[in-house]
């Protein structure tokens, strides 16, 4: 263990130093060749009203769009209202300000999951998930600002290199979104020789991930949040477009674009809090790239890092504030943060308990739970119909131990799903074949309407858990 943290520690170190020595690197390729005086002349000319206020209007107007995408998105896992959701943003916003090695995301997603109830992965996964939007519009986006600058080889470089990082992050997304039951299962092989403790840890983080991709299922919600992101970024790029007039510039929608799809893919390089020196050089070479003069495309780069810089930082220390989290108790628990797999190892690795003697697990309860756990070729038929009967008897006792509200709700659920299978199939559930009982049920657990979803999630969660927990099945995947 104290390998481990030295280990995690030096390579903490070697990011900093790294972040630090590259800010460092771009400071002065920003600067080479300029002249104090003049960049001071620029400045002096500088026209900030009204342009200024409405760049720090438009950049503020992107958070809250950002803010009702991420309301969105979690919204199938969890209720938080747009508000909320934007503070959640914010915070991240103004961590990465503050902190080097982009651990905004890390305190985003961890007061996501504070404020939601979410597991630590989920709630990193949703942040993934918004990530990939942001870079794949970046990237479109980016292709329509090239027009302004056709003649610049590396801003086709950098179109090529987005659209193959993110078009990979996509592709990993879409498989979590289009196959959920397939990626659950091929886990499950994956893990099969790793050992017991390790195989109900990736498939518990397998089942988060596939749990916050849920709301993108939906053809139109994909649409919704893919047309978000799109706003946001626009109004992103209102930020440098008002900018514009402030240098004596003429405003353009293609150079106002360059500038900001190439500074936000630029800063993806690690660098110090605030994205110093990466952040000036990259939106500095794309007014370059277009005819500007050296000096006021960094006096630009440098007005357009205030405001963003300022007004949000400020915003969510001041969240931070209001909601009783000092600065400092924040970075302590960003420091102590344990990654979601670490979390869900130890909860995962308790054996499960022995099964209860009463409730007997209902007909249907037996077969929701015989369709939701998989088959492993490894695990003799005799331990899994053990593991099965164990993870029936389970479940029934952990939805008897349920308030008297929701297994009201829980109840109705499961007999409005009973009636729809008899309609379709014109035979009980527990009366379906297997194979079929499987595919109906991934198609229900994973499908469009809301509530069946969440319906299925409380029993699949718990079935799995006291799967891979049973001692035939750990005594199968250990090899004995």
């Amino acid at each position: 263990m104290t390998d481990a943290v030295t280990a995690r520690s030096r390579s903490g170190r070697l990011l900093l130093l790294f972040s630090l020595g590259s800010s460092v690197v771009f400071v002065a390729l920003a600067v080479r060749r300029l002249q104090p005086e003049q960049v001071w002349q620029v400045l002096g000319r500088a026209q900030l009203w009204p342009w200024l206020p409405l760049a720090v209007l438009s950049y503020i107007a992107g958070h809250w769009v950002r803010g009702w995408r991420c309301k969105l998105l979690v919204g199938a896992s969890a209720p938080i209202t747009t508000r909320a959701a934007t503070e959640v943003v914010v915070v991240g916003y103004a961590t990465n300000n503050l902190l080097p090695a982009r651990l905004g995301e890390l305190a985003r997603s961890t007061l996501l999951a504070r404020r939601t109830g979410l597991a630590l992965g989920q709630a990193l996964t949703v942040t993934f998930v918004e990530r990939v939007l942001d870079g794949l519009v970046l990237s479109g986006l980016l292709l329509v600002a090239w027009s302004a600058a056709p003649h610049v080889a590396w801003v086709g470089a950098l179109l090529r290199v987005g659209a193959m990082v993110f078009g990979g992050a996509a592709s990993l997304v879409l498989l979590a979104v289009a196959a959920p039951g397939w990626l659950l299962a091929v886990t499950a092989r994956v893990a099969r020789p790793l050992g017991p403790r390790l195989a109900p840890r990736l498939l518990a983080l397998s089942y988060q991930v596939t749990s916050a991709v849920a709301y993108l299922r939906q053809p139109s919600a994909a649409l919704r949040s893919v047309s978000l992101s799109l706003v946001v970024w626009l109004l992103e790029s209102g930020l440098f477009l008002a900018l514009l007039p402030a240098l004596g510039l003429a405003p353009s929608w293609p150079v106002a674009l360059l500038a900001m799809t190439v500074t936000n893919l630029g800063i993806l390089v690690p660098s110090s809090p605030g994205f110093i020196g990466t952040f000036h050089f990259f939106c500095q070479q794309a007014l370059t790239a277009v005819g500007v003069g050296a000096t006021t495309a960094l006096v630009f780069a440098v007005l357009v890092h205030a405001a963003f810089f300022v007004p949000v930082t400020l915003w969510g220390v001041a969240i931070l504030a209001q909601l009783g989290l000092g600065w400092g108790s924040t970075v302590s628990a960003l420091a102590s943060a344990r990654p979601a797999a670490q979390q869900l190892e130890e909860l995962l690795a308790r054996p499960a308990p022995a099964p209860p003697r009463a409730p007997a697990p209902s007909a249907f309860v037996q077969a929701l739970v015989e369709a939701l756990v998989p088959e492993d070729d490894h695990v003799p038929p005799s331990a899994h119909a053990l593991a099965v009967a164990e993870s029936a008897a389970f479940t029934a006792e952990a939805l008897s131990r349920l308030p008297a509200r929701l297994k009201l709700l829980f109840g109705l659920g499961t007999l409005g799903f009973r009636v729809l299978t008899w309609l379709r199939f014109l035979r009980p559930y527990s009366r379906l074949p297997l194979a079929r009982r499987r595919r109906w049920t991934e198609a229900v657990a994973y499908g469009r309407l809301t509530l069946l979803r969440q319906l299925f999630r409380a029993p699949r969660s718990t079935a799995l858990v006291a799967y891979y927990g049973s001692a035939g099945v750990r005594a199968a995947l250990e090899g004995r």
